[in-house]
């Protein structure tokens, strides 16, 4: 069996979130169905404006009612459904495969919007840098450097470094994934659409 992977992009994914990105995967995602590929697990963004590099860079009165960014936010919010749509679309075009989307962007919200039920207790802040509050990030002294150190309770956190999340917030999101709930599958059998939550 061969594996793929974006980097067998033959063009650069440049900027987050832009529509040259969408079209760049889209284009790896179509090579890989006409090769005969079945079965595809597509992935979206996450809301950018949660992190604690975006919350420490960005000014304060760019946030929205939960304080995250709310700039960023948008931008990963319409790169969210320009995406679907895309995907949408591959699944008409390919009728016999399943392309299952894990929808990223409402699992992560549905965690921000309610971190006690998850287990987290810090919503913001990073686990291992050296800043403190209120998002414990500083841009040069990234969890590695000498003055940087690991909090004792990284389960009840989301972010890890202030741009990766923590083992425990992986851990939600993939059974949120697994489970169902914020994943789906679509196939088109003899020009009929038939919605299929999938857990494989």
């Amino acid at each position: 069996m061969t594996m793929h992977t974006l980097l067998d992009l033959p063009c650069q994914v440049t900027q987050l979130g832009s529509l040259q990105s969408i079209i760049c995967i889209t284009g790896f995602l179509q090579t890989l169905l006409k090769k005969g590929v079945k079965n595809i697990v597509v992935q979206g963004l996450p809301p950018t404006g949660c992190l604690p590099l975006a919350m420490t860079l960005a000014p304060v009165d760019d946030r929205d009612d939960l304080g995250r960014v709310k700039t960023l936010n948008n931008q990963s919010y319409t790169h969210t459904i320009v995406y679907q749509k895309t995907v949408q679309d591959l699944r008409k075009q390919i009728p016999d495969a399943v392309i299952t989307y894990l929808d990223y962007w409402n699992a992560y919200s549905m965690v921000m919007k309610n971190p006690k039920k998850y287990g987290f207790k810090e919503p913001f802040m990073a686990c291992c840098v050296s800043g403190g509050p209120p998002y414990n990030f500083e841009v040069f002294s990234t969890c590695g450097s000498s003055d940087a150190s690991a909090c004792p309770n990284p389960s009840q956190y989301i972010n890890w470094e202030g741009v990766h999340l923590t083992e425990a917030m992986y851990k939600v999101l993939s059974r949120m994934f697994l489970s169902g709930t914020q994943s789906s599958s679509i196939c088109f059998l003899e020009g009929q659409e038939t919605a299929r939550v999938d857990g494989s």
